[in-house]
């Protein structure tokens, strides 16, 4: 076993010499090919106890050194782009069987758990209460990966398959590139670099959406012959003084396939909705049919709508009562699909092998809602890095908190009301990049008002917080509530802080990839530094930083979210730690005679410049208070109480309108339950 102290790993025990000896294996001799699964009890596609087979058995992986490197090399074997984290201690059920393999050790690097180190198989002292788990990221690589290394260039916020917003890779951070001089050249070398034909547009002016970041490359030329854009000839944009509103864009003639075909949408008020109906084979021949809505949600919905080449999914519906499919496509002919987002039809999706769908199909059929636009929230991980602290607070002072379960679980048996919380605290910047407002799905008649803090909640999780040793392990629990942030003690060490927002993917995105933020952080008992904070566009394709901290991929999680802010206010937060690594760059399809085979996934969607709030909102304690930031003027007071958004009663003040003369942040129990706008910076009025 091995135990976690001030951020460092220490061995429990010395390591018998003769087992060293059998680490090694002979660089002539290749690795025994071998089959990974995850088992156990588990919530989501991607996460379970580690099971191996070998010598035509099943059997379990123990937890002893295991890592984030381990769990890397048994994500990316699964078909995973990367781990997120790992378990130990049998969370997912004691497995059965022999343990065939102990103290294993990955460079991260390996194509396969074969071609690690370990004891060698079936060599162990451990039983199955120290089987270990793997929690891997929830996007799956576009396609056949290839052997080399992937391509220093990606296209991001577009709405089809072949066209964004140009971003190259360059010391390990993606940047955009600035339009001065941008042509169709240009765009084509991006294009067949990506593995499409030539470009069919060069667009200019961040049509495409603006990116968040460096901006890498200016004045771009190409004679059109080049391999990469970065034989090209460029000057560096700070140089130049570009800003990202002039972020460059293509859009690639894509080679025809017959996706479009395979699915349609029926009985919808649109050509954009309707019920799911898929081709598929039954029987030895093809049949339409419907799709199961149990478990259906808006990673599935998305690749539909972009199969179809309907831009993003704005709405993923289980029940589709109100709408009627076609006669001939009644039956289920799918069920227990589950994609990761990327996949290019809904036929590549995960699904049951015989068809399970226990409510059956007609009300049930799944459908979808097409648009597109889409909104896109990044947080700003300057400001994070930037305005880090610690407070302790009496718990007197966090009631409201602790009901509305901001708090770790440790609160429920603290000393009320005389004890008190460390809390890490930080400000938040979040931008909405796309093309489209940030809108809860639940209409204002489902909002919940909360009564400690007189506000009302309109959605569960905006935020997701967590804390991580260097090798993954988490030390605090993830919180959930809006912009909740209050969390416990923390041991002193070094670490990662992680940030999610929208985790759980309820209102959709047009990239959820760029919703992680992680910083390094170190703490010694007394005092936190926050460092090296990236959002997950960030991170390099590789996804490992040093100190063996591991890239993941974006978070995975249920489906469904809520909203924030342009600029949010200074929240106290639990130690986040993070590894969510930006999602890998689009792959270089194989091309065969003049047809050219993309793998490259779908874009993803643009960006707007800034948030405002809408709808009526308690005038916050701090402005009236004069607490924190610059004055508040209140316009059109009103006294909307806790029957509905709407009613009257004796609450506190609420302003249909407020300003201020510059950025002027809330505390994290005021903001809640918010829209998120494009628009003008000016903030106004909030719904609660």
């Amino acid at each position: 076993g091995e135990s976690v102290c001030g951020g460092s790993v220490m061995l429990a025990g010395p390591i018998p010499t003769l087992l060293l000896l059998c680490l090694a294996t002979p660089s002539w001799q290749q690795p025994p090919r071998i089959q990974v699964r995850l088992a156990g009890a588990r919530s989501q596609a991607g996460e379970g106890r580690l099971e191996v087979l070998y010598d035509g058995q099943w059997g379990t992986v123990c937890d002893d050194d295991f890592d984030i490197h381990v769990a890397s090399v048994a994500c990316r074997e699964l078909g995973f782009e990367s781990a997120v984290t790992w378990a130990h201690s049998a969370k997912y059920g004691h497995g059965e069987g022999p343990v065939w393999l102990d103290n294993l050790r990955c460079a991260g690097t390996e194509r396969s758990l074969a071609e690690c180190h370990s004891n060698g198989w079936g060599v162990s002292d451990c039983h199955h209460g120290e089987d270990a788990g793997v929690v891997c990221s929830a996007r799956h690589p576009p396609g056949p990966r290839s052997p080399g290394p992937g391509p220093r260039v990606r296209l991001r916020a577009g709405a089809q398959v072949g066209e964004g917003r140009v971003e190259v890779l360059q010391h390990g951070q993606w940047g955009t590139v600035c339009d001065e001089k941008w042509d169709l050249l240009a765009a084509s070398v991006v294009c067949r670099q990506l593995g499409y034909g030539t470009a069919r547009q060069a667009l200019a002016g961040a049509q495409l959406g603006q990116g968040l970041g460096p901006i890498h490359m200016s004045q771009v030329q190409c004679t059109g012959y080049e391999r990469s854009l970065q034989e090209c000839s460029f000057q560096e944009a700070a140089q130049s003084g570009c800003r990202h509103e002039a972020d460059a864009a293509v859009r690639c003639n894509v080679p025809h396939t017959d996706y479009q075909s395979q699915v349609r949408l029926a009985g919808g008020r649109s050509p954009e909705e309707g019920v799911v109906e898929v081709l598929v084979p039954v029987g030895g021949a093809l049949k339409w049919g419907a799709v199961c809505g149990e478990r259906w949600g808006l990673n599935e919905a998305m690749v539909v709508c972009r199969q179809l080449g309907l831009g993003f999914a704005s709405h993923a519906l289980q029940e589709t009562w109100y709408w009627q499919g076609s006669p001939e496509a009644g039956e289920v002919v799918m069920s227990g699909v589950h994609c990761t987002g990327t996949e290019l039809s809904i036929q590549q999706c995960q699904r049951h092998g015989p068809v399970h769908c226990p409510a059956g199909g007609g009300r049930f059929s799944a459908g979808v809602s097409c648009t597109d636009t889409a909104p896109d929230l990044v947080l700003d991980a300057q400001v994070v890095q930037e305005t880090g602290y610690l407070e302790e607070r009496p718990l007197a002072m966090l009631y409201c908190a602790h009901e509305e379960r901001c708090l770790s679980h440790s609160a429920d048996h603290a000393d009320w009301p005389d004890g008190y919380r460390r809390l890490l605290r930080f400000s938040s910047r979040i931008h909405n990049l796309g093309r489209a407002d940030f809108r809860p799905q639940t209409g204002r008649h489902a909002w919940v008002w909360h009564q400690c803090h007189r506000h009302y909640h309109s959605i569960e999780v905006f935020t997701h917080y967590d804390l991580l040793t260097l090798n993954g392990s988490r030390v605090a629990e993830g919180h959930k509530a809006s912009f909740c942030l209050e969390d416990t003690n923390c041991p002193p060490g070094r670490g990662w802080a992680l940030v999610v927002v929208n985790p759980k993917h309820e209102v959709a995105e047009s990239d959820f990839s760029n919703n992680v933020m992680r910083c390094q952080c170190k703490y010694d008992g007394h005092r936190i530094w926050l460092h090296g904070c990236r959002t997950g566009t960030g991170w390099g394709p590789g996804g490992v930083r040093a100190g063996g901290a591991l890239g993941g991929s974006e978070r995975a999680g249920p489906r469904q979210g809520r909203a924030g802010r342009a600029v949010l206010m200074p929240a106290p937060e639990t130690g986040p730690c993070a590894r969510q690594q930006e999602g890998q760059p689009a792959q270089p399809g194989a091309e065969e005679g003049n047809v050219q085979r993309c793998a490259h996934p779908p874009g993803e969607q643009p960006w707007a410049q800034s948030l405002q709030w809408t709808g009526p909102v308690p005038l916050p304690h701090s402005a009236r208070q004069g607490e924190v930031g610059p004055p508040l003027t209140c316009g059109s007071p009103t006294h909307t109480g806790p029957s509905s958004p709407q009613g009257t009663s004796t609450a506190p003040t609420r302003c249909e309108s407020w300003s201020s003369s510059s950025a002027w942040p809330l505390t994290s129990s005021e903001a809640r339950g918010v829209e998120l706008s494009r628009g003008s910076p000016q903030p106004r009025a909030l719904g609660g």
